[in-house]
């Protein structure tokens, strides 16, 4: 009669169906053919994005468009399920336990389900049956995130199962033989995590060990039915279950707690990315920095001071100074000061060098003065007055350059980049010195020989990822700054320009930020944020 099983993955949204035109033709007795099509399954939730805590409600419903044929659902399934996805290329897993469901490199670390949800119910011809069901999320799980080497996900799965009804001299009977139909439809669901609290655990923590069993309950749409509580849940993953259908979109967030990562992840997690668009940074270079660096080469001196917002002051005038000066004094530095309050810095005449530095009680967000050994080379003037950022939101600021000093900023190349670092613990041994992804989301890059003072702008996309970390892996956000410069003693009386000098130096700052999910509908976002006006025209040295 029917064609058997069809299959359905929503790629997004807060609903999915099953609809199927295909047509079978029965002969009875002489009767005429008679097309029939396939009954419909329809998922939607009651919002698009979800939060840790919030009760989760569905509508599950059936309709049958055929006109002569009543359909008999035999049993409907429900289920909702999050998963934690690694990447084996990039994490060391372990194989799964002999008989089990579960694939290597997952963990179901979330599930509610039942089998049998309604059974036995029939839907006439032309009519539909829907039925509600509602759980209520955990206050801690991680959010919806779609990585390169990780991800957790969120899906809502139903599935039916029923036969259709012939009637013959007033009675009725079920149709058996190629007449049972199969209907399965999935649908992503979205999880935002609001920015951490004080009641907050640590970000290890976000990501329960085992399988946390949620109760679900359901009702029939229609009339003042009463909440049933469906008892019918197991664990492990279903029969025939693909996780490459999996793929919902990047969602992510919450606020990194940086001693947890200082802990995981090493004191330079923020800084250990690289310019390159989706690839890997290999640590060679940096091994090979620091070991230069300890045998005290001479190399240029960068350093950022903050200054304060004072349009009466003198912009040189600093509330903070920090300079590289030494190594030895650099790693005094690193035991003085909180891995929380991380400021990087790098400087370098090759690329990819990295080294930080800390400041206890740094404030953000104001300017910082830019310096290059003992020449004030630059100030950055962020267009924000704090590093915290949301979705969609807007990130610049005013670099203005000082070309008085014996070198002179020539070009600029700013990032914005996210990057996905893996915990040393859990790292693939082929993977183990080089374990961040860093992506580009944005770019800049100017001339800047001749000019005075320039801007640039950049958007937070409108999915994130939000910055947030698990024992697994810690998703950062930064500013990244490359200044090309003309080395310290040159003779200017041999240079028209100061472009046509070949020797360039590259020096690198890297100043991380935060970004959230937008809060929830009516509750205000944490402190306050003052936007500073600033025009993206350059300003011209005048000779």
């Amino acid at each position: 009669m029917l064609s058997g099983r069809f299959s359905f993955f929503g790629g997004g949204g807060d609903s999915g169906a099953v609809v199927d035109n295909t047509n079978s033709s029965p002969s009875k007795c002489g009767e005429e053919q008679l097309a029939v099509v396939q009954p419909t399954l329809k998922l939607e939730t009651d919002r698009q994005v979800y939060r840790p805590g919030d009760p989760v409600i569905v509508t599950i419903q059936i309709s049958n468009p055929a006109k002569g044929y009543s359909f008999l659902m035999e049993r409907l399934g429900f289920e909702i399920r999050g998963i934690e996805k690694l990447d084996t290329q990039w994490f060391a897993t372990q194989k799964p336990m002999p008989g089990s469901k579960q694939k290597r490199g997952e963990h179901a670390f979330l599930e509610c389900s039942t089998p049998v949800l309604v059974a036995n119910q029939i839907v006439n011809a032309g009519a539909s049956k829907s039925y509600v069901v509602r759980t209520q999320l955990p206050s801690i799980i991680p959010p919806s995130y779609k990585g390169s080497s990780i991800r957790y996900l969120y899906y809502i799965k139903s599935a039916l199962t029923g036969e259709w009804i012939i009637y013959e001299n007033g009675q009725s009977r079920a149709e058996i033989k190629n007449d049972v139909t199969d209907l399965e439809v999935r649908i992503p669901l979205q999880l935002w995590i609001n920015q951490k609290s004080s009641a907050f655990p640590m970000d290890d923590d976000i990501v329960p060990l085992t399988t946390v069993q949620l109760d679900i309950f359901w009702k029939e749409m229609d009339g003042d039915a009463d909440w049933i509580r469906a008892n019918d849940m197991y664990d492990g993953v279903e029969d025939g279950y693909d996780s490459s259908r999996d793929d919902i979109s990047s969602v992510s967030s919450y606020n990194p707690m940086r001693e947890s990562l200082h802990r995981g992840f090493g004191s330079s997690l923020s800084l250990r990315s690289s310019s390159a668009r989706s690839l890997s940074r290999d640590a060679s270079t940096l091994e090979g920095f620091r070991t230069s660096l300890s045998s005290n080469m001479a190399l240029p001196r960068l350093s950022v001071a903050e200054v304060l917002s004072d349009s009466g002051a003198d912009v040189l005038s600093t509330q903070k100074s920090f300079a590289i000066v030494s190594p030895n004094e650099q790693q005094k530095l690193r035991k003085t000061f909180s891995a929380e309050d991380d400021v990087g810095v790098s400087s370098s005449p090759e690329a990819g060098a990295v080294e930080s530095l800390s400041s206890e009680g740094f404030i953000r967000g104001r300017s910082y003065n830019i310096r290059l050994d003992d020449q004030v080379l630059l100030k950055f003037s962020p267009r924000n007055s704090d590093s915290t950022y949301y979705f969609s939101d807007m990130i610049g600021g005013t670099l203005t350059f000082f070309h008085e000093g014996a070198r002179r900023c020539l070009e600029i190349s700013i990032t914005l980049e996210t990057s996905e670092t893996i915990n040393r613990r859990f790292v693939h041994p082929s993977r183990r010195n080089s374990p961040t992804i860093t992506k580009v989301q944005s770019d800049h890059h100017e001339v800047v020989a001749d000019l005075v003072q320039t801007s640039f702008l950049f958007s937070i996309p409108m999915d994130g990822p939000m910055s947030f970390s698990t024992q697994h892996v810690s998703v950062q956000w930064v500013l990244r700054f490359e200044f090309f410069t003309t080395p310290k003693h040159v003779d200017w009386k041999k240079y028209e320009h100061p472009l046509l000098i070949e020797g360039r130096e590259k020096t690198e700052w890297v100043l991380p930020i935060t970004v959230h999910a937008p809060p929830p509908r009516g509750a205000p976002a944490s402190g306050t944020r003052s936007e500073k006006l600033f025009s993206l025209d350059p300003m011209w040295v005048h000779n």
